[in-house]
């Protein structure tokens, strides 16, 4: 298990090397300048832009500022933008404060969610429960973040408000002080109609893996003996079935953890959250490199932490599957 564990991470160490070397090049095969991020609509003279080049290192052969980035990376620096001149490194903590607490909360709704219906639908098959499980499953996926989010904000939010309902109006600023770092401690209403709305897309598609996949265990013999035994219908669904159905769910819900960084983004500029939404968007546009570098390493690694954490996860929900260095059997 340890050998597999470095072996595994070694394997992840490789691949954010990979996208970030393959990011950084982009940068230099995309048309564009940016140095015309200095300087705008304006015409600088050549001495002025020379100056600038040579702050930012860009004076430099193309190997060179790819060490020069990477030596930086390992003491902590991300580099400065070149649109405002503000630490890369500032930037990031700034907006990844409320990025990383929606993502949070959106990825435990998720598992609360598939986890409800995945189970009624499974356990009350061809019920009315199961039925509005699939249409759910089925509907909510093609609806996009935009939409769900505006149509979340005028339910929750427009339309208490209008009626009188305040109880029931979940469109709150986004808490300002918080717990453990997640845990609201005023305002915890703001949080909710962002996390849903992060949330649903991917908990559908969860939902129904899980579904399938129950309903594939229920079918095996061991299932058929636990009952013939007379163990409980409760433990027989939680202790055996539950968890063996939980194996492919586990990866596609580690997919989705990553994925979810998309629907996050599009969240944010819905709910005008200060989050990393508008400065994505902002620095792609504007070929920012050292912010979107720095936003990538930090979603490239996350990705790669998620991946080797599913990985490792198979073993403790199955103890049949064996982890070592050469193969998961």
């Amino acid at each position: 298990m340890f050998t597999y564990t470095i072996k595994r991470l070694l394997q992840s160490l490789l691949v954010v090397w990979a996208a970030v070397t393959l990011m950084f090049a982009l940068f230099f095969i995309i048309p564009g300048d940016p140095i015309s991020l200095k300087s705008g609509e304006k015409s600088l003279p050549p001495e002025i832009l020379d100056n600038i080049e040579r702050k930012y290192g860009l004076d430099k052969p193309t190997y060179v500022q790819y060490f020069r980035f990477w030596g930086n990376l390992f003491r902590g620096d991300l580099g400065y933008s070149y649109k405002n001149d503000k630490s890369v490194n500032t930037i990031l903590h700034d907006g990844l404060s409320t990025s990383a607490r929606l993502l949070f909360w959106g990825a435990l709704f998720q598992l609360i969610i598939a986890l409800v219906v995945g189970l009624t639908s499974a356990i009350k098959r061809g019920s009315l429960g199961d039925r509005i499980g699939t249409v759910f499953s089925v509907g909510i996926q093609g609806i996009p973040v935009f939409v769900s989010g505006l149509l979340a904000q005028y339910l929750f939010g427009v339309l208490p408000f209008q009626l009188g309902w305040d109880w029931l109006n979940f469109f709150k600023p986004w808490p300002q002080s918080w717990h453990l770092g997640v845990i609201p401690a005023d305002g915890w209403k703001g949080i909710i109609l962002p996390a849903l709305v992060v949330a649903v897309v991917d908990a559908a598609f969860i939902a129904r893996m899980l579904r399938s996949s129950l309903l594939e265990v229920l079918r095996a013999d061991y299932i058929r003996t636990a009952f013939a035994k007379g163990l409980s219908a409760r433990r027989v669904w939680f202790h055996h079935a539950l968890r063996n159905a939980m194996i492919p769910v586990v990866t596609v819900y580690g997919t989705s953890l990553i994925a979810i960084f998309g629907v996050a983004v599009q969240t944010e500029k819905v709910f005008s959250l200060p989050g990393m939404g508008s400065t994505i968007a902002d620095s792609a546009l504007s070929q920012d490199a050292p912010v979107v570098l720095g936003l990538a390493i930090v979603v490239i690694a996350f990705g790669a932490f998620v991946n080797l954490i599913v990985d490792l996860s198979y073993a403790l929900i199955d103890p049949r599957i064996k982890i070592d260095a050469k193969a998961v059997h």
